[in-house]
This record gives C-alpha cells, sequence and structure tokens, in this order.
C-alpha cells in the first residue's frame, strides 16, 4: 500500500541520506496551494523563492539551462523517433522529469508520457508543465513502479550525476522499455573546461569529490552532496555494466537561447566549443572536456 501526497502517488521506499522529505512536502504543498492561480513561469519563480539555499547567482544558472531545455527536448525526441518511430498508444517515461520540459515536448509526439521524479515539489511543477496531458509519480529511478517492458522511449535528461545508484537505475529504465525502444540520457561532463552547471563555478569536477563538496559549502553556502558527475570513460562503462543495449555519446550544440544567459566569456567559449565540435581533429578533446553529453541507447 502506497500514499497519495497532494495528488500524487507516491512509491518512494528508501530515498537517500541527504534528501530532506519534510522540507520537500513543505515546499510542495506551497506549490499546490497555488498550482490553480499561476502559470507555470509563476509556478516556477515562486519555487526558487521558497528554497532554502535561494540566491540570484544560482538562479540566473538554473534558468539559462532552462532556457535551453526546450530545443534540446525537440533534439531528444528526434534521436528517439529516428531509432523507433512512435505508434498510436505508445508511452513515454521520463526518469527525474524535474520542471517537465521534455515531457511536454514528448507529449506532442505520443498518446502518453509519465514523468517519475523523486521530489514532490519538481513533480507539481511538472504537472503544471503538462496541464493535464500525462501523469506524474514520486519514486526512485533505482525502483521504478511499471511493469516490464511498459513504454516506448525513456527519457534521463540531467539525472544520472544526482543518482547514488547509477547502475542500478539503468537496469530498471531498460527493464520497463519494450524491446528495441530507445534511452536518451544527458549529463554533463565532470571534466569539463567550462563551470560546473549546477553551482557556476569553474574546475569544481578537477577535485576530489570530498574537497568538492567543502569548496562548494564554503563558497555558496549549499550542500553539493547529491551530484556526482561523470566523465566520458566512467559513463560508457556504467552504460555496459547494466544497460541491455548498445549506447552512442554524442557531442550536442548549445541553443541561442540558452547561450543568451551566458557571461560573455562563456559566450565566446561557447561559439568556439560550437565551431570546433565537429572536427575530427579536436572531436576526441571534446569528449575529455567538453560541457556536456547526450547518450542514445536502444534495447536489445
Amino acid at each position: 500500500m502506497y500514499p497519495t501526497v497532494l495528488g500524487i502517488a507516491d512509491f518512494r521506499v528508501s530515498p537517500p541520506r541527504h534528501f530532506d522529505a519534510a522540507a520537500d512536502l513543505m515546499v510542495a504543498s506551497v506549490l499546490a496551494e497555488e498550482e490553480a492561480d499561476l502559470d507555470f513561469e509563476g509556478l516556477l519563480h515562486l519555487y526558487y523563492r521558497l528554497r532554502p539555499e535561494a540566491n540570484e547567482g544560482l538562479h540566473e544558472v538554473h534558468l539559462a539551462h532552462l532556457a535551453g531545455e526546450e530545443n534540446q527536448a525537440r533534439a531528444a525526441v528526434e534521436y528517439l523517433e529516428q531509432r523507433r518511430a512512435f505508434e498510436p498508444g505508445d508511452a513515454v517515461l521520463e526518469v527525474g522529469c524535474g520542471f517537465g520540459q521534455y515531457l511536454a515536448v514528448a507529449a506532442e509526439q505520443v498518446d502518453h508520457v509519465v514523468g517519475v521524479d523523486l521530489s514532490l515539489p519538481f513533480l507539481v511543477l511538472t504537472r503544471q508543465r503538462l496541464g493535464g496531458r500525462g501523469l506524474v509519480v514520486a519514486a526512485e529511478a533505482e525502483r521504478l513502479p511499471f511493469r516490464d517492458g511498459s513504454f516506448a522511449a525513456v527519457i534521463a535528461a540531467d539525472v544520472i550525476e544526482h543518482l547514488t545508484g547509477p547502475q542500478a537505475a539503468l537496469a530498471e529504465m531498460g527493464r520497463v522499455l519494450i524491446s528495441g525502444a530507445p534511452l536518451f540520457l544527458s549529463t554533463p561532463n565532470r571534466f569539463s573546461l567550462a563551470p560546473e552547471p549546477h553551482v557556476g563555478l569553474w574546475g569544481v569536477g578537477y577535485l576530489p569529490r570530498r574537497w568538492a563538496n567543502r569548496y562548494i559549502r564554503r563558497r555558496l553556502g549549499i550542500t553539493y552532496d547529491d551530484v556526482r558527475m561523470l566523465s566520458v570513460f566512467a559513463l560508457r562503462k556504467v552504460f555496459q555494466a547494466r544497460f541491455p543495449g548498445a549506447a552512442q555519446v554524442l557531442l550536442p550544440g548549445l541553443s541561442p537561447r540558452q547561450m543568451q544567459h551566458f557571461s560573455p566569456l562563456k559566450r565566446r567559449l561557447a561559439r568556439l566549443y560550437l565551431a570546433l565540435r565537429r572536427l575530427p581533429v579536436v572531436q576526441n578533446l571534446f569528449y575529455l572536456w567538453g560541457p556536456f553529453f547526450h547518450v542514445v541507447a536502444v534495447k536489445r
């Protein structure tokens, strides 16, 4: 037996130690109370005001990322459709749905979309973003509450670096996919030469994890315990160990809308990256030091 919280089925069994369930419910309750009176943008700004670690700089970093997500979402859905054309009755699952941008795009192409997240505030925001077009469920990525072969595609955008058990989560994503169905995943590169996207600081990925946690706590006054970024080598190793299919790591582009939020220096570096990333001579270097990765895999 599992509860329903704020109209959301809650299948969470054992959240990670750093997860504050009481604070999560408090923020979600405030958002749910305002859900009928605010549009998605208004609800999003309210969410940022309620975050205990709120500061203007971090909000700008996150909003810049959000600005580019619609273009990234459309690219993701195109990747998925190239691997397997959607059919009537198909359902798409997003693990770690966040603000629901990817699901909103997927809902234009398939009959059913489902968003899973550990955080109730994110699920309230996704529900608002979808406007009743999909289902949201609280659950851990390592324990998805769905039958084998339930989905025609799975999306996991910017989530694997937040998981304590990435191999178990990938195995679950593979389990709920039908045979021949694709998975799309995106994640920042640990060794990127750009600022770390979660906190907006340079060089964080080059520090040992314990040092990085202390450095960010001292600089920003926030916890970094829930972020474990991967290099291209670690990413490939995780897929080879647990996902039942071949994976292709891609170097994605950046949208003009996303780059509008960059600092002048970061914008110049982004333009250089876009100009050079397709050249075979330097492509391998970008796998080492580029800003982030897309991974597309098909379940055997």
